[in-house]
This record gives C-alpha cells, structure tokens and sequence, in this order.
C-alpha cells in the first residue's frame, strides 16, 4: 500500500521522512527530496568554496528534476488560478535545508534551547505552507511558475 498523497503530489509528513531517509524509493520527487537533505546536510559540514560551488550546482539540478517532474505529471491550467511565488522544487529545496537546520540545532543547542525552537518553528511554517500549496495545486486554485 502506497502512502496517501494530494493528488499526485508527496505530503509534507512524505517529505519530512524522505530528509529523514526513510520511504523515498519508490517515488522520483522524494528521491530528489532526499538527495536535497542530504546535500544541504554536506554543505553544512564543508568550509570549502569549491565543494560548497559544486554542492549548489547539483541541488540546482535536483530542483529543476523536481519542477520538470511537476511539470509532467502534473499539468496545470491558468483558468484562474493564482500564479504561486515560486517553484515547487525551490520550496523542497528550503524545506530540506531547513530540516537540516533543525536538526543540527538540536545536535548543538540541546532540544530546549531557543534556536533549536526557532529552527522547528521556521520548519513548521514551511511545512504548513508546503500543504497549503499542493492543495491548492491539487484543487486548481494555485500554479506554479514555469521554469
């Protein structure tokens, strides 16, 4: 049994667990979602330009993935629906970097501290607007931008 989507598009709890490492295979978006966490985890851990250079390269490629992915498995029709500010792989791409950022503050800060909270609050408000996003490409009322 697969898990539940909107439409076609992963849920945020998907998403969350494909950073996490875990049920991702099966699903091209997640992989890429994936391979965003993991890269951001890497660029985080580095100080060298060229690697950082090399690591930005790639996730650029992982975000275009992602909207070429939409782009064919979801097409999307203008009759007045809102044009969205960005690009869906744009926003698992911020939604991965900042999992990462969570999850290091708790690593340095302890679970209780305030920037682990400010972390998972930035996390949170990501995910409830990752939601409010696929649902409303979902139900028509919202498109993304052409890439």
């Amino acid at each position: 049994m697969s898990a539940p989507t909107v439409g076609e598009l992963p849920t945020a709890p998907q998403l969350l667990c494909a950073f996490q490492g875990r049920r991702f295979q099966d699903r091209e978006l997640l992989r890429s979602a994936h391979a965003l966490a993991e890269l951001h985890l890497r660029r985080a851990q580095i100080r060298d330009l060229l690697l950082i250079s090399e690591i930005d390269c790639r996730r650029s490629e992982l975000i275009e993935d992602i909207n070429d992915w939409i782009t064919q498995e979801f097409p999307q029709h203008r009759n007045g629906a809102a044009l969205h500010t960005e690009s869906l792989g744009a926003v698992v791409d911020r939604m991965a970097g900042s999992w990462v950022d969570a999850n290091q503050a708790i690593d340095a800060d302890g679970a209780r501290s305030a920037n682990t909270h400010k972390q998972w609050y930035h996390l949170a408000e990501l995910v409830d607007g990752y939601t409010d996003l696929v649902i409303d490409v979902a139900g028509g009322r919202r498109r993304l931008p052409q890439h």
